[in-house]
């Protein structure tokens, strides 16, 4: 322990409103639990109190839109304004949330430098160029803003007392790629144990479905190409037992529906689904499907080695997992034996993945039930704490 107080005094930042964030209400709970003051500081938006109390700590509402535009000329005034408004306030300890709140949390400690930064780095920046699902001019400019952030993040990071990342995997990547002198702390994000409350037959009720038929949810951001949906709503159709659920409240989640409700031999097999309010909701809904699909951009570093809340979500709804693999999933599925794996663009071993979970479901949902057990915030949570004592 160096100065920090034994009940810190700390604010986090967030680049979201925090309508809802299970990893920081989880780290909320548990810093709270050893006596900690706390603050989120957050993005401001129409329609959300600029001050909020929930669960024992204080969400103040006090960051402008303009953290994600490095580029602009404005930038830099606007970085000044808002480190002027986060200094206002007393904290012993700055926990900036991903690589844009670091730009501020690096300013911030450049003018008190008494406070200790913690990055929590939820992503592999380097390995994530999202430009590229752009074209044109604006793939050309979002690679500059990328190569921008990159650099950015190399050198903010270097301000951190510590880093805190979410696998393996990021974690070498980003001692490495930034010369850090220790490995980050590595920190799963681990939904809380609670009991499954599931409607059994939810899915089958709802879509009028018969009992033998088996339902593959997906749940969250569609990465599929409009080729591999193609491939995968063939594949659905033409299996009689087999129906497909998207659960989502993305665009594409919404163009994707269009279209399928204009194909007649797409919307009896089909179906879609609103997204849940919080992450409870959503492990009971999915639980109330057979099996769980997981389909990741393999191209990028970032998802190689990322962590998959989608995963989690479907162990912890005790789903088997139909998947393109990433490092995390395969340590994870080498243990349990609870999923089944396919490259992204071969329909065929996507076809084959899926007909091995179906054919062996009641194997495999005991094993995902038994994987269930192990995933557990508290070990999480530990390593939490003892990062905030050690600093």
């Amino acid at each position: 322990m160096d100065n920090t107080p034994a009940h810190p005094i700390i604010l986090m930042l967030l680049d979201n409103s925090f309508v809802s964030d299970a990893r920081v209400e989880k780290e909320a709970e548990s810093l709270l639990a050893i006596g900690a003051s706390l603050t989120v500081g957050c993005l401001i938006e129409k329609g959300l109190p600029e001050e909020e109390l929930r669960d024992g700590y204080k969400i103040l509402r006090i960051i402008e839109d303009g953290f994600n535009a490095p580029m602009r000329k404005t930038y830099d005034e606007y970085l000044s304004k808002t480190v002027d408004k986060i200094l206002k306030f007393d904290f012993d300890i700055l926990h900036c949330h991903d690589f844009y709140m670091l730009s501020i949390g690096a300013e911030v400690k450049k003018q008190r430098p008494a406070v200790k930064l913690i990055y929590d780095a939820h992503e592999y920046l380097k390995g994530w160029p999202f430009y590229k699902t752009s074209s044109g001019l604006n793939k050309w400019k979002g690679k500059i803003v990328w190569n921008k952030l990159v650099r950015k993040e190399k050198e903010e990071i270097q301000q951190a007392d510590a880093v805190v990342t979410i696998t393996n995997g990021i974690a070498e990547r980003l001692k490495s790629d930034n010369g850090l002198n220790t490995l980050p702390t590595v920190i799963g994000n681990y939904p809380k144990i609670t009991t499954l409350k599931v409607e059994e037959g939810y899915f089958n009720t709802k879509y009028n479905l018969e009992a033998k038929v088996r339902v593959l949810v997906h749940s969250g951001t569609i990465y599929h190409s409009d080729t591999q949906v193609k491939e995968l709503m063939n594949i659905v159709r033409e299996n009689e037992e087999l129906v497909l659920v998207f659960i989502g409240n993305r665009p594409r989640f919404y163009e994707l529906e269009e279209m399928v409700q204009s194909d007649d031999n797409l919307k009896n097999t089909v179906f879609f689904h609103s997204y849940p309010k919080n992450q409870e909701e959503t492990i009971n809904l999915l639980g109330a499907a057979d099996f769980g699909l997981l389909h990741l951009n393999n191209e990028w570093e970032a998802h190689k080695i990322g962590f998959s809340n989608r995963f989690v979500e479907y162990i912890m709804a005790g789903l088997p997992v139909v998947a393109t693999p990433q490092q995390f999933t395969r340590e994870f599925n080498a243990s349990f034996k609870c999923s089944a794996f396919y490259s992204g663009n071969k329909p065929t071993e996507l076809s084959k993945a899926i007909s091995e979970i179906a054919d062996n479901l009641v194997e495999y949902k005991q094993k995902a039930l038994a994987a269930r057990e192990k995933l557990d915030w508290q070990l999480e949570a530990d390593k939490l704490i003892n990062l905030y004592e050690a600093l």
